[in-house]
C-alpha cells in the first residue's frame, strides 16, 4: 500500500472517530429536561385553613443584598484561622446564623450559579461552557429562576462582579458592571472594581436587589493556593466589605421603618459559589472544594448565641451543613414570591422558625407542592394529588404506616410521603387548641421527611440521556477500532503488524499487550479512574525492569537503573489523585520549608537546559562539518577540487546553515533566560534567595519591563525559533545531510522548554530537567564528549535490540505452533508510558479541579477563549507533550539506516496507527462504561470527568499533536 494511501485512511479514520465522538457527546452531555414556563401565584394549591391565599402576605423581607466570594471555602469564615472578624463577631453574638453550604460536582461558578438560583443540579456541560464568555447558549433567560421570580414582583435588580450573570440571565438587570472571571492574574482591580459601587449603590434609592460578586480570592487560589500569604489581606477586604453592606442596610432598614411601619427589612446573604482545594483549583467533589458557606444577616435573623470567645468558637458551623440549593426555596417564600418550578431545594428550618405555625406549615405545604409537581414531571404515571385527597384519606384513616414497605415505585412512595405529610397537616388545623403545638411539629416533620426523599431521588435521576445518539457513538467507535485494527495489520507484510498468520508469531512484545489489557480493565472501576496516576507509575517502572533485566551489556543495564531511580524520584513530586492528594510530598517541601532549594533546583534546571541547546547545536555544525571534510576527502581522492562544492552552491548553503544553527541556539538561551526571569519575578524568587533589588533591577534591565511582556517576548522567541529552524532544515535537505530529522527534533525538544517552563508552577520546573536525563539515558551518544549526533551507535543500538527480540522470538516458547511475544519493551512502548505518566508527575489527575488556570493567561491581557485555551491546555499536557515530542527524536533518532525516507514515512505512518488504535479502543471501552454506569452514584463526579479528558487526550493530544504535528514536523524533512 502507497504511503499516500495509508495516510488517507488514517485521516478517513480518524474523521469517523471524530463523528461518533459528535453523537456519544450529543447524547451523554445534553442539557437537562426541565419543566417549561415560570411559576406563578395561580400555580400554588389551596391552603388547609382556607385564610391565606397567597404566599406574598407572608412575606418577611422587601430587599436583598447578595454578596458572593467566589471559592469562600466554610473554614475562611467559620475557621480558626479566619480573618474575617467582623462576619465572626456577627456569628457569636447570634446576630447572624451561618451554615456550611455543601455544592455538588462540578464545582465550577456557571453550574454553582444556576444551583443557587434555580434549586436545580446542573449539566455536566456546564463545566465546559463555563469556561466560554461568548457562550449564550446556558442562559436562563427561559427557565425558571429566583431573579426573574424577583423581578417579576417589581424588584429592581442590580449586579457588580462576574460577567458571568449576564450571560445566564440577560435583561434581568437594570444597572451592571461586569468583570471577567478568567483573567486570574489580577487580584486587585477585579474586586476594586465591585467595592467602588457598594456605597453608593447601596445608598442610592431605587434598588430592591443588589449582587456583588468578588473574584479575587478566587484568583488568588488558582495563583498560590489557600496558605498564600495574600490570603488573609483579602479575606480581611471581604471582612471590610461585610461590615460596609451590613451597617448600610441596617441604618436604612431603621429609618424606612420608621417613614413607613408596614416596611419590611432588608435580607443580606453571604455566600460562596464553591470552594478550593488544598492547591487553591476546584471543580471536583472532595470534601474542600464542596465546602463553601450561608451567612445571613438582617432583623428577624437570629443564631445561637456563642459565649465561647475563643478560637474553636464557631468550629460548630464546620459541621453544620446544608445542600447549597436550598437557599432558592428559602429566598422564595421569605420574599413571597413562587418558588422556581425546577427547584429541588428544601426551605432552611431555622430561616422560617418565626412564623406561626399556621403560616409556617403554609409555606411547607407550598414548597412540598412545588417539589411533587417536579415528581410529576419526571415520572408521568404520578398522578395528581390534591387536598380533598388527603382529606378523604383522613377522614376514612387509610393513611399508610409505612410507605416504603407498601409501595414497589420509588415515585409512588414518595406520593405516599406526600399524603401523609398533607394528612398531618390537616390533623393540625382540625385540632384543638392545646395540641397545635404538638401537631405541627409532626405536619413539619412529615413535609420535610417527604422533600428530603424527593431531593435524594430527584437529584440523582437525569432523564435527558438521549440512548440513540450514545449508541450510535459506541457503534461508531467500534468501527473505528475494527477499521485502525484491520489498517495496522496490513503492515503485516513487512516486519510490522500485530501478528503474522503465514509466519505464525505475535509481533508485538508481550508487555505492550498486558499495558492493553490492564488498562482497559482499569476503566471499569471509578476509584481507580481516581487513581490512575498508580496504573501509570507503575507501569513505567516494570517497562524498566524489564529492559533492565533483558539487557544485553551491563552499561545498558546501569542506564535504564538510573532511569528508574530518577522516575521514582519524580512520582514523589506531586501527590495526586483522590486518595492520597493531601499528604506530604517534595512540592509540600519546596514550597514551605525548602524555598530557597526549590529556586536553586529551578535555576540549576535553566542551567542544564541552555546546555543541552548547546550540546544539540553543537553536535549538528559538528556533524555537518565532519560530512563536510568526509565529501571534500573523496572529492580530493577522486581528483576533484574542493571548490567544485562551492560552485555547486552547497558550501554557501553550509555556511548559511552554520549560522543558521548558532542563531537558533542563541534564540533557545535568550528564550530561556527570559523565562527564567518571568518565573523569579511572578513568584518572587530574587527575594527568597536574598538577592539585592539593585542587583535585580540590573538583571531586568536586559528584559521587557512588564511581566506580560516578558512571557509575550518568549512567545516570539518560539515562533522565531520555529522559523529559524524550518529554515536550517530546508538547507538541511538541500546540502544533502543524510538525517535532518535528527538535529531538527533535537532542536524543537530544547525549543519547547522556554515555553513549557514559562507556563509551569515554580516547584516543576527541575521535573522537566529530570526527564531530560532520563531521556539521554535512552541515547548517551547525545552527551557531551561523543564527536557530533552518532547516529550510526543509535541506528546500532536499536538494531541490537531488534535482534534480541527477535532472538527471544526465535528461542521462546511456542503454543500452538505460534511464537511467542517477546518480552523485551521497546523504547516507543517505555515512551508511551512515559506520555501518560508524566501527566500525572506534575500534579495532574482525572478531576477537573486539578486543571491549573495560574498561568493560562502568562501574557495574555485581555480574555481571549481560544488563546487561554491553548495555553491552559499546554500548561496541563505540558509532560505528556515534551514525552511525545522526545519519542519523534527517538524516532528519528533510531530510523536512520532502515530503508528509504518512504519506507521511515510508513513507520512513522505505522507507529501513529498503533498510538491511535491504543486511544480508539480506551475512548470504546470508556463510552460503553459511561453508558452502562450513567445511573452511578460517580457519574458525574468521576466518569464524567474522565470522559472530558479522554476527549482532550484524543482531539488535542493524539490527533492535533501527535498526528497532524508529527506528520507536518517530519514528513518534509525526513
Amino acid at each position: 500500500m502507497r504511503l499516500g494511501m495509508r495516510i488517507a485512511l488514517l485521516a478517513a479514520v480518524l474523521a469517523i472517530e471524530l463523528v461518533g465522538l459528535g453523537f456519544f457527546i450529543k447524547g451523554f452531555f445534553p442539557y437537562k429536561k426541565s419543566i417549561p414556563g415560570f411559576a406563578s401565584q395561580q400555580d400554588q394549591p389551596k391552603d388547609m385553613s382556607g385564610r391565606l391565599q397567597s404566599a406574598y402576605g407572608t412575606r418577611q423581607y422587601d430587599r436583598l443584598v447578595i454578596m458572593l466570594v467566589d471559592a469562600l471555602r466554610n473554614d475562611f469564615v467559620f475557621g480558626n484561622s479566619s480573618a474575617m472578624a467582623y462576619t465572626q463577631e456577627r456569628l457569636r453574638s447570634g446576630d447572624a446564623l451561618g451554615y456550611t453550604a455543601k455544592a455538588l460536582a462540578p464545582t465550577v461558578t456557571m453550574p454553582r450559579i444556576k444551583a443557587l438560583m434555580t434549586g436545580t443540579v446542573p449539566n455536566f456541560l456546564d463545566a465546559v461552557l463555563n469556561i466560554a464568555e461568548s457562550d449564550t447558549s446556558s442562559s436562563l433567560k427561559f427557565h425558571d429562576n429566583l431573579l426573574w421570580q424577583l423581578k417579576n414582583q417589581g424588584k429592581t435588580i442590580n449586579m457588580f462582579g462576574d460577567d458571568t450573570w449576564l450571560r445566564l440571565f440577560p435583561d434581568v438587570f437594570s444597572k451592571t458592571d461586569g468583570t471577567s472571571s478568567f483573567f486570574v492574574t489580577d487580584t486587585v482591580e477585579v474586586d476594586a472594581n465591585v467595592t467602588r459601587h457598594v456605597k453608593p449603590e447601596l445608598e442610592r434609592d431605587g434598588w430592591d436587589v443588589t449582587i456583588f460578586h468578588y473574584l479575587g480570592l478566587d484568583h488568588i487560589g488558582h495563583l498560590a493556593g489557600p496558605d498564600s500569604p495574600l490570603m488573609k489581606p483579602k479575606q480581611e477586604e471581604m471582612d471590610h466589605v461585610v461590615r460596609t453592606v451590613h451597617e448600610i442596610v441596617t441604618r436604612q432598614d431603621a429609618q424606612r421603618q420608621i417613614e413607613d411601619p408596614n416596611a419590611k427589612p432588608t435580607l443580606f446573604v453571604l455566600l460562596g459559589d464553591h470552594a478550593m482545594n488544598e492547591i487553591g483549583n476546584h471543580g471536583g467533589n472532595s470534601q474542600l472544594e464542596t465546602s463553601t458557606v450561608f451567612v445571613f444577616m438582617g432583623q428577624g435573623i437570629r443564631g445561637q448565641p456563642i459565649a465561647d470567645k475563643g478560637k474553636n468558637a464557631l468550629s460548630a458551623l464546620l459541621a453544620k451543613e446544608v445542600p447549597q440549593i436550598n437557599l432558592v426555596p428559602t429566598l422564595a417564600l421569605l420574599f413571597g414570591v413562587p418558588i422556581p418550578k425546577n427547584n429541588l431545594g428544601l426551605p432552611l428550618a431555622d430561616l422560617i422558625r418565626g412564623y406561626p405555625d399556621e403560616e409556617r406549615l403554609w409555606l411547607l405545604q407550598l414548597a412540598a407542592h412545588q417539589i411533587y409537581g417536579v415528581i410529576q414531571a419526571n415520572d408521568g404515571d404520578t398522578s395528581e394529588l390534591d387536598i380533598e385527597d388527603a382529606v378523604s384519606s383522613y377522614a376514612s384513616n387509610k393513611v399508610p404506616v409505612d410507605c416504603d414497605e407498601e409501595h414497589g415505585s420509588v415515585s409512588e412512595s414518595l406520593k405516599c410521603e406526600y399524603t401523609r405529610a398533607l394528612t398531618a397537616h390537616r390533623r393540625f388545623v382540625d385540632s384543638e387548641a392545646a395540641r397545635t403545638a404538638e401537631l405541627a411539629a409532626v405536619a413539619e416533620r412529615e413535609y420535610y421527611r417527604f422533600m428530603e426523599h424527593a431531593n435524594s431521588h430527584l437529584s440523582q435521576a437525569f432523564s435527558g440521556y438521549d440512548l440513540g445518539a450514545m449508541s450510535t457513538g459506541i457503534a461508531i467507535f467500534a468501527v473505528a477500532v475494527l477499521l485502525l485494527f484491520g489498517l495496522l495489520q496490513s503492515y503485516s507484510s513487512g516486519n510490522g503488524g500485530i501478528a503474522s498468520f503465514r509466519a505464525k508469531e505475535v509481533r508485538v512484545s508481550l508487555p505492550s499487550i498486558l499495558l492493553l489489557v490492564t488498562y482497559l480493565i482499569s476503566v471499569l472501576s471509578s476509584s481507580l479512574i481516581e487513581e490512575e496516576h498508580q496504573f501509570w507509575y507503575h507501569w513505567v517502572q516494570t517497562m524498566f525492569l524489564l529492559r533492565l533485566v533483558t539487557s544485553a551489556t551491563f552499561s545498558a543495564g546501569f542506564r535504564t537503573f538510573v532511569q528508574m531511580c530518577l522516575f521514582r524520584i519524580v512520582r514523589a513530586w506531586n501527590q495526586t489523585g483522590q486518595k492520597w492528594t493531601g499528604e506530604i510530598d517534595i512540592r509540600h517541601y519546596l514550597n514551605n520549608s525548602h524555598v530557597k532549594l526549590m529556586w536553586g533546583l529551578v535555576i540549576v534546571s535553566f542551567v542544564f537546559f541552555g546546555a543541552c541547546a548547546g550540546w544539540v547545536h553543537k553536535s549538528a555544525l559538528v556533524a555537518e562539518s565532519t560530512m563536510v571534510t568526509q565529501q571534500r576527502k573523496s572529492l580530493f581522492m577522486r581528483g576533484t577540487t574542493p571548490d567544485s562544492i562551492v560552485n555547486k552552491g552547497k558550501g554557501r548553503r553550509r555556511r548559511r546553515l552554520a549560522y543558521g544553527q548558532r542563531v537558533l541556539r542563541g534564540i533557545h538561551i535568550a528564550a530561556l533566560a527570559n523565562a527564567l526571569v518571568y518565573q523569579m519575578e511572578r513568584n518572587s524568587g530574587w527575594e527568597a534567595l536574598g538577592i539585592s533589588k539593585p542587583v535585580w533591577m540590573a538583571i531586568r534591565w536586559f528584559t521587557p519591563t512588564d511581566l506580560a511582556d516578558i512571557a509575550r517576548f518568549v512567545y516570539l522567541l518560539a515562533f522565531a525559533a520555529i522559523g529559524t529552524g524550518v529554515v536550517c532544515a530546508w538547507h538541511r535537505c538541500r546540502t544533502g545531510s543524510s538525517e535532518p530529522a535528527v538535529a531538527s527534533t533535537l532542536e524543537g525538544l530544547v525549543g519547547m522548554l522556554p515555553v513549557l517552563t514559562l507556563l509551569a508552577r515554580p516547584h516543576n520546573i527541575p521535573v522537566f530537567g529530570v526527564f531530560m536525563a532520563m531521556f539521554i539515558l535512552f541515547f548517551p551518544q547525545l552527551v557531551p564528549g561523543m564527536h557530533g549526533l552518532d547516529k550510526a551507535a543509535a541506528v546500532a543500538q536499536t538494531d541490537n535490540e531488534q535482534h534480541q527480540q527477535q532472538q527471544q522470538q526465535r528461542s521462546g516458547r511456542h503454543c500452538g505452533g505460534w511464537r511467542l511475544p517477546p518480552l523485551r519493551p521497546s523504547k516507543a512502548l517505555v515512551h508511551l508510558c512515559l506520555v501518560h505518566a508524566s501527566f500525572f508527575v506534575l500534579g495532574n489527575s482525572n478531576s477537573l479541579a486539578s486543571l491549573d488556570l495560574s498561568n493560562a493567561y502568562a501574557g495574555v491581557s485581555r480574555y481571549n477563549e481560544g488563546l487561554v485555551g491553548v495555553l491552559l491546555f499546554t500548561g496541563n499536557w505540558a509532560g505528556p507533550l515534551w514525552w511525545a515530542a522526545a519519542g519523534l527524536a527517538a524516532f528519528a533518532l533510531t530510523s536512520g539506516g532502515s530503508g528509504t525516507k518512504v519506507r521511515q514515512l510508513q513507520r512513522l505512518v505505522e507507529w501513529l496507527v498503533a498510538a491511535h488504535l491504543w486511544q480508539a479502543l480506551t475512548l470504546l471501552l470508556l463510552s460503553v462504561v459511561v453508558t452502562a454506569m450513567r445511573t452511578h452514584l460517580f457519574i458525574w463526579s468521576v466518569f464524567s470527568p474522565r470522559y472530558l479528558y479522554q476527549i482532550a487526550w484524543f482531539v488535542a493530544f493524539y490527533l492535533l499533536f501527535g498526528t497532524v504535528g508529527s506528520i507536518a514536523w517530519l514528513a518534509p524533512i525526513m
